[in-house]
């Protein structure tokens, strides 16, 4: 079992963006369900009513009173049951219900309020709505669109930006000392134990742990899992790095046919660059960057070493119509005469115009992290 907050700068940034409007997100998650053949209908806190996705956006859309227009009106969360916990639990949506406006109240009461004040289920302005089926996407190891088999079934849950009363802003993304997402997520695994029972066998000499207990052992477990992970890579076989070759061949094919030919991208040097990332998300996230500058009619300067490190000009991008002047050869310098004051003051001003050129120079490139590189995204599954 894992709960993930969606961050929509790294994690599908066009379906799950959370600047605007909540349509399109609403609308996706519909779109998954009829794709599967289901209706898509979405619950909410217990006593309310099942909505259509047209009336989750009116209620999100609604409330957005005190947020500005580049601020975050809602957050995208995912609660994913492990294949063994989805056969312990067997056909069950009722229980899956009651078992997220669960984790909902916990979601409200992890945020850390400057007045001390405790938020409860009650405070939030939320729906989710259940799939039953997952596709293979993005840098999965199969075949982009097919079903995967096995119990797949998870939860989808948008959650307003603001409380009930438009009052306060909840942010899960923010700093730990406002909203810790590892007790959130160690939380919502135990929930899910105590709600359905644990899959794992329990040492019987020890006494059945309190929920207080319980949600400290998965924190731990959360926490260490996490950092095995961030030191531990399984390196990829020759099939999946073929297969993944061959969905890049794709990409680039698509990314070329909208780029003028001489700044079209070399399928090899992708690949290289890859290669180097070990097919990260973060590369993957770069190269949807450069398609992107491309739908805009620009192409990314220096492509490879953007795909590869992160660095890229200020400029960042190139016009297809001035590709030739983008680094036109500046002026020699003036050479000012400088008083005869003796060596010494001389030698002080030479330094003081290398360091100004060497500055200025400097100043023209700067690294750029991804928000993928800077965020320890804490994933747990059991």
């Amino acid at each position: 079992m894992y709960a993930k907050v969606i961050n929509p700068k790294t994690n599908g940034k066009k379906v799950y963006d959370n600047k605007g409007s909540s349509l399109r997100t609403a609308n996706y998650l519909a779109k998954e369900a009829n794709d599967a053949g289901e209706v898509a209908t979405f619950f909410g806190a217990p006593g309310s009513p099942n909505k259509t996705a047209e009336e989750v956006v009116t209620m999100l859309d609604g409330n957005v009173k005190g947020l500005k227009k580049d601020d975050a009106k809602f957050y995208s969360l995912v609660l994913s049951p492990s294949p063994e916990e989805l056969r312990q639990i067997g056909e069950n949506p009722k229980g899956l219900e009651q078992y997220t406006q669960h984790v909902m109240d916990d979601y409200a009461k992890n945020f850390t309020l400057k007045n001390g004040r405790e938020l409860g289920g009650p405070n939030l302005v939320w729906a989710a709505t259940i799939h039953d089926e997952r596709k293979y996407r993005g840098s999965d190891e199969g075949k982009q669109g097919e079903r995967k088999e096995g119990p797949q079934t998870h939860i989808h849950v948008i959650v307003s930006a603001r409380d009930s009363e438009q009052k306060i802003t909840l942010n899960p993304l923010s700093t730990p000392d406002r909203f810790n997402r590892v007790q959130f997520q160690a939380k919502a695994v135990a929930q899910m134990e105590i709600q359905f029972g644990r899959v794992t066998a329990h040492d019987v000499t020890r006494p059945e742990p309190t929920r207080k207990q319980l949600i400290a052992e998965k924190a731990d477990e959360i926490t260490t899992k996490a950092a095995a992970n961030k030191r531990e890579k399984k390196p990829l076989t020759e099939v999946q790095i073929a297969a993944k070759d061959a969905r890049l061949d794709t990409q680039v094919a698509r990314v070329n046919s909208k780029l003028d030919e001489s700044l079209q991208l070399d399928p090899a040097r992708v690949k290289e660059a890859a290669k180097e990332r070990n097919y990260d998300n973060v590369f993957y996230d770069r190269l949807g960057k450069i398609e992107r500058n491309a739908e805009k009619g620009s192409a990314t300067h220096n492509p490879y070493d953007y795909l590869a490190t992160g660095r890229i000009s200020k400029a960042g991008e190139l016009r297809m119509n001035d590709v030739a002047s983008f680094y036109p050869t500046p002026p020699a310098p003036k050479q000012d005469k400088q008083p005869d004051f003796g060596n010494g003051i001389s030698s002080i001003q030479q330094t003081i115009n290398i360091m100004s050129r060497a500055l200025a120079v400097k100043s023209k490139t700067q690294d750029v992290r991804s928000e993928a590189e800077k965020e320890q995204d804490y994933e747990y599954e059991m």
